[in-house]
Formats: structure tokens, sequence, C-alpha cells
């Protein structure tokens, strides 16, 4: 069982039964266990603690009270957060279940459940899939998966790691880079579960960043000392002291940030859809005919699914194509990550600022995609 899981609680069973009428009298044992399809020994043994219901028979034990599932389950502490497994039992769903619902192999959802690993060739959908299955908010999900306690050892590893690596770019006059069979960056790779050409990639764009943080830590110190009268020391000081505050949290910042980033990351045709959407390339689409092809269906499903871009039908009976001022936000705050993600595919920065993406038209079945 993963830790801090949610049990089932025998006492709120009992209790129900002993207080809640359910059509207009109180259940029985065996009333109860009419109701559910079993035994009454059975539904003595749930209250006995003597065997533990089912998901799926919580559920039912829920519905017949009009209580939420999560109410028999025993209390958690304050600012607990459910774990997947937690929203999966108030669902009502076997893990069986519920990795045939999203798609997945029973092994692979188990790495879900018990180690908070998404597979890696995932694209970013999966998420949502979850989220879908369980009728819960994507928010619901992230923070399991965030709060689980094999995603906290992974981030304090990595970050532990990190900041062995980082104090490379505090040596003044020397190159902050880090090589792919640097044991180090081996460490980090395995914890990231991606070949270590990819993290050295990542860590090195990190590394450069953190070169920069100290940089102007430096500059900081200097414009303390030349300070002209105290209310601009203090503020001179104030900001010398937040630049250390980021140094210091840098390598858990971003621990969290790139483990995030490759657990939601767009697979490369994806990423390549969404650069070409953005520089209104001349690439022919026949959006009637991808959909109906299961080899590139999905990129344009997953697109859509995660709110990157959208399709609306004019009065034309053109289907306008755009990519959403949310996914130009991902791509405009990402695209440093995915050039060390997909270092082939050219996303050059000026496309991502540009202030709102015009729609591109589709024409329906052999048209093409024009600006």
């Amino acid at each position: 069982m993963t830790r801090g899981t949610a049990k089932f609680d025998a006492s709120i069973l009992r209790q129900l039964r002993a207080s809640r009428e359910v059509g207009g009298h109180l259940l029985s044992a065996a009333d109860l266990a009419r109701l559910l399809k079993t035994s009454k020994a059975r539904v003595l043994a749930y209250e006995r603690e003597t065997s533990v219901p089912e998901p799926g028979r919580v559920l039912q034990i829920a519905n017949i009270f009009k209580v939420n599932p999560r109410e028999l389950y025993r209390a958690r502490p304050s600012g607990h957060i459910d774990q997947i497994r937690d929203l999966r039992c108030y669902a009502g769903l076997t893990a069986a279940e519920f990795a045939k619902m999203i798609g997945l192999s029973r092994a692979t959802y188990r790495d879900i459940e018990n180690l908070a690993i998404l597979p890696a060739r995932d694209d970013g959908t999966l998420p949502l899939k979850m989220a879908s299955a369980l009728n819960l908010p994507l928010g619901m999900i992230h923070r399991a998966l965030d709060h689980h306690p094999a995603a906290a050892e992974r981030r304090a590893t990595i970050a532990a790691h990190l900041v062995e690596v980082f104090k490379r770019a505090e040596v003044r006059h020397h190159p902050a880079l880090i090589d792919p069979d640097d044991e180090l960056l081996i460490r980090i790779a395995e914890q990231l579960r991606r070949p270590a050409s990819v993290v050295c990639r990542l860590v090195n764009h990190d590394l450069g960043r953190f070169r920069d943080l100290l940089r102007r830590y430096e500059i900081a110190k200097v414009n303390v000392a030349y300070a002209q009268g105290g209310r601009e020391a203090q503020a001179r000081v104030k900001e010398m002291e937040a630049l250390r505050e980021n140094i210091d949290r840098h390598p858990s910042v971003v621990a969290s940030t790139q483990l995030r980033f490759l657990a939601e990351a767009m697979s490369s045709q994806q990423w390549r859809t969404m650069v070409d959407l953005l520089q209104r390339s001349s690439r022919m689409y026949n959006f009637e005919a991808t959909l109906n092809d299961p080899d590139v269906a999905h990129i344009w499903e997953g697109l859509l699914a995660r709110g990157f871009v959208t399709v609306e039908r004019d009065p034309n009976s053109v289907l306008a194509l755009s990519v959403t001022h949310y996914g130009l936000g991902i791509c405009r705050n990402q695209r440093p990550y995915y050039a060390c993600l997909y270092p082939r595919i050219t996303a050059p920065y000026a496309v991502f600022r540009q202030p709102s993406p015009r729609p591109a038209r589709l024409h329906e079945g052999p048209g093409r995609l024009v600006s």
C-alpha cells in the first residue's frame, strides 16, 4: 500500500447505520447487506474491521447513506493532500479498472500510484484523462502527484545533486557547464528518467540562469556599497537579500520545474505543430484527413484537449484554427526548455513575442492551411 493513503474507517460505517435513516428507518446489518447484495456476515465483518471493502463497495455504501465516499475513510491531518490512490478509491474504482479507463497497463499505472511517475512517452494529456475519469478538477490531479512522498523524495534528491552542480557556477572565469557523462548528471538523469543527453541540456540551461543570478547579486552588493543615502541603501539591501534568497532556493526550484515540465511536456510532434502554427508556415494540412488518421489525429486531439489550440467554424463553413492565449503563454514561458528537449526543432524567439495569435484557416476536405 502506498504510504499515507486513506484507509476505510469501520467506525464511520457503524455510526451511519446507527444514526442515519434510509427510506425512513435505520438499517440493520441484514438490511444493508440486502441493499449491497451481499451477506449480513460480510457487513458485520466490515464493521469489525476483519474485512476491508473494495472501493466499489465503499462507493455503494456512500450512495446508500447519501454521503461523500471520503467520509468513509479515516480522517486525514489538516492540510493533507489526497493522493491518486485516495482519489481512485473515492471514485469506487479498482486499480485495474482505473488503468483501463485511462488506457494504461496495470504495471504502468502502478508506477503512477506508487511512485507518482508518469510514462515518459505521454504527450501531457494523461493527467487530463485521469481528471476526466475521476470527474475531478485537473488541479487536484496535479496536487496529488506533486505531494506524493516519492515525488518529494525525488525533488529533494535532485535538488541535493544540483547544489553540487551549481557550485561550479560560482567559480569565476570558468565555464559553468556539465557533461553528459558526469556522475552527478547521470544521477539526476536517473531521477528524471530521461536520457543523460537531454538532462545535460536542461541542467546547462539552468546553470546559465544561476550564473546570471550570481552576477546580479554581485552587482547588488556594489550598489549597496555606493548607495547615496540611507533610503537608497535600504532598498538596495532588500534587493540583495531577495537575490540571495533566490540563489539559495534555486536548486529546489529547478528540481521542481524540471520534474513538472518533463511530466507535462508536449510530444515532439505537438511542439513542432505549435511552432508551425505560430510561424504561419506554408505547411499543408488536411484537417479532415488528420482526424481520421490514427498516426496523426492524436497530435490535434492532445493540443485541443489541453486547450493549446482551438477550432471554430466560421459563417463560410471554414474551420479557423488558432493557438489560444493559454497555449501561447505555455510556448513562450517554456520555449527554452523545449529547445533543450527538442533541439532539432527551430523555434525562433521572435515567434513567441507576438501579442495575439492570428487564426489560421483550415478548409475542409483537401484544403490547406493558409495565413
